[in-house]
């Protein structure tokens, strides 16, 4: 990926999680960036093509930050706290996730990009799904693992946009308080 793609995707990115896809403009990536028009167009020939782009990207980063959650620890506990860092660094950073943000926008969304956000709903339910059936034994819940997975993730979510509305992170420290309680 050359340097410039690389540049135009992060100040989409910052733009997006401002004010959501609908605020993004070439012209103003462009002015940001320091390029014309012409060459945000040429990485991105439309804002669907850009928008399909950033979530398969940022699925892929979290991928790789899930991964490693996982080969670090060994209680769900571990995993589930390390978990909800990531949501806290992003609200400390005054940052939302990027595929809730885009999920607002669903209805002005393409077919690709609607399929780039439930890949990464996906990715994330699938791995929490995986971490509560690897260590059930440690749950002491009567829920599946896909309902305990979509219910955690939901949590997350919910808890880092409301929490940026208080600017604290209130919420996200019920959601960890919930992994203690949970786990003993």
């Amino acid at each position: 990926m050359s340097n410039r793609r690389e540049q135009i995707e992060a100040a989409a990115v910052r733009a997006i999680k401002r004010g959501g896809l609908h605020s993004v403009s070439f012209r103003t990536l462009a002015e940001e960036v320091g390029v014309k028009s012409a060459s945000v167009h040429y990485h991105f020939p439309t804002k669907d093509d850009l928008a399909k782009a950033l979530v398969s990207d940022y699925t892929a980063q979290f991928q790789v930050e899930l991964t490693e959650i996982g080969a670090k620890g060994n209680s769900l506990t571990y995993k589930l706290e390390r978990l909800v860092d990531l949501f806290e660094a992003r609200l400390r950073d005054k940052d939302l996730c990027l595929c809730a943000m885009m999920a607002a926008e669903l209805t002005a969304l393409n077919d690709q990009t609607r399929r780039e956000l439930t890949a990464f709903v996906a990715t994330a339910e699938d791995w929490l799904e995986r971490q509560f059936e690897q260590h059930s034994e440690e749950l002491a819940l009567d829920l599946t693992a896909s309902q305990f997975a979509q219910l955690f993730l939901a949590s997350l979510e919910g808890a880092l946009l409301f929490d940026r509305i208080d600017g604290d992170s209130v919420r996200l420290g019920a959601v960890r308080a919930f992994v203690k309680a949970l786990t003993g």
